[in-house]
């Protein structure tokens, strides 16, 4: 009895016909992927913010969001509220106050407060420490959380405090300014009254997104993947690393044909910084001053984007 084999046309059939069935098949399992991935962001996101609750509940405001025992002559240019009176000087910041909250005390416990370069170093210091729930599994810092800058490496957080519409000196039309009317700023101590409009309708936390090819070209010094670091505390421009706000929409990038100087001064790289955004495609995830999270579209109007920035703004919002 003669066996009968497979033509070559009727491989290639086969072939032809799993190569269509894989290329369907892939946007589903990457659409799928991205669900679990916005899933467990928005999961990070709520315990960041239930820690800055229970900060809240333990000491009756939230962290400042940078303290630093010389902020005047550090951050020159930058508004900012005074130092609390009758305090030791301190370098500190939000995310590391937060540590006891988020079951990293010991990371805290080592955290030298009066001398910031003890914590720097090569990787296996305290600031080089990756802290799992500072980043989102979107973000391209998820695959790659530290950074080396002048010699010390650094892990790096996707998350950062809303300071209100303008976060990082944010080019306003005049002049730079970090409008602090959020709910983070330098040496902030919100508590919940000063809220005024609404824990519902008020930002806490917000997501950086780490990839901007023209910011990359015109701020060649510092790439937009190395403005994080949840222990950045010694010097003015820290604040990028860890605060946002609605200079613009969510997930806006530099223009192409945007120029200036390649430095912090340049108004466009001071308007990214000002930006939320996110590895999810369609917009990003914000914790609310109530404890819930929720997910901001691309498309939400600026307008009531920098609205539901602001703790005392008194606009009547209905956030989607």
């Amino acid at each position: 009895m003669q066996r009968r084999a497979f033509t070559l046309v009727e491989l290639l059939v086969v072939i032809a016909i799993i190569g269509v069935l894989v290329a369907l098949l892939l946007p589903a399992v990457q659409a799928a992927r991205e669900a679990a991935r916005r899933m467990q962001c928005s999961s990070g996101m709520r315990q960041l913010s239930l820690s800055a609750h229970n900060f809240e509940s333990t000491f009756k405001y939230f962290p400042s969001a940078w303290q630093n025992p010389t902020p005047g002559g550090t951050a020159t240019g930058v508004i900012q509220a005074p130092f609390p009176a009758g305090e030791p000087a301190r370098y500190t910041n939000m995310m590391i106050e937060l540590l006891p909250y988020i079951e990293q005390d010991n990371l805290k416990s080592s955290w030298n407060f009066q001398n910031v370069s003890a914590n720097l170093g090569p990787d296996g210091s305290v600031a080089s420490q990756v802290v799992k729930i500072f980043l989102c599994p979107s973000s391209p810092l998820a695959s790659q959380p530290k950074t080396t800058v002048s010699g010390n490496v650094y892990g790096l957080n996707s998350y950062c405090g809303v300071a209100g519409k303008y976060s990082f000196r944010a080019y306003t039309g005049s002049d730079y300014t970090i409008s602090n009317d959020g709910i983070f700023y330098i040496n902030s101590r919100t508590t919940m009254s000063e809220i005024q409009d609404g824990t519902s309708n008020t930002f806490l936390f917000g997501e950086r997104y780490h990839r901007d090819k023209n910011f990359d070209r015109m701020y060649t010094t510092f790439p937009i993947l190395g403005w994080s670091g949840w222990a950045w505390c010694d010097q003015g421009n820290a604040i990028g690393d860890f605060l946002v706000g609605a200079a613009r929409p969510i997930n806006w990038n530099i223009p192409d044909s945007a120029t200036g100087p390649n430095s912090s001064a340049n108004p466009w790289v001071q308007q990214r910084l000002s930006t939320m955004g996110s590895g999810h495609s369609t917009g990003a995830n914000v914790g609310m001053a109530d404890g819930s999270v929720r997910f901001m579209s691309n498309n939400t109007d600026l307008a009531l984007l920098q609205s539901l920035c602001t703790r005392f703004g008194g606009e009547v919002v209905s956030p989607p």
